[in-house]
This record gives structure tokens, sequence and C-alpha cells, in this order.
């Protein structure tokens, strides 16, 4: 199997138009589609800035450096998983 990630313009005619890299071989495929309903001018909800990323990281080595931790088995304590 063999996984390509390109994008699928849907026209108003319902037609699908898609752009394949060149190195695709002629013949029959079973093609999947997944649909992402959300309009590329929308932003993601999901989409946290880069910036509060690295701070993110920063934050937690500096807590990983100056010990202020705690071990995973006490992350863990008053949880209830079924």
């Amino acid at each position: 199997m063999h996984t390509i990630q390109t994008k699928v313009e849907v026209g108003q005619d319902h037609i699908l138009n898609i752009a394949l890299p060149h190195d695709i071989a002629e013949g029959t495929y079973q093609v999947v589609i997944v649909m992402n309903s959300q309009p590329e001018n929308e932003p993601d909800d999901n989409d946290t800035p880069d910036e509060v990323i690295v701070e993110g990281i920063r934050e937690g080595l500096k807590q990983a450096f100056s010990d202020q931790t705690i071990p995973i088995s006490q992350m863990w304590e008053g949880i209830d998983v079924e």
C-alpha cells in the first residue's frame, strides 16, 4: 500500500480535481478520501501557535532540570481508571 496526501478540489458540478505526483504508474487504484469539512480560510481551533508550544517545552525542561517534577506513579493517584 502506498499513501499519498494531496489537495483535492471539488467543483460545483461535484467533480473531483486531484493533483497526483508524477511517479504514479498508470493503473487502477482504490482511493480513500477523508473529507475535512473546515474551509481553508477558517483557522483550526486546535492549532496552537508555535510560540506557545516552544514556551511550554522550555518551562517543562526548566522544571525537569530544577527537580520541580513529580513521579509518574503519583500523577495517577486519585484517578479512577476503569
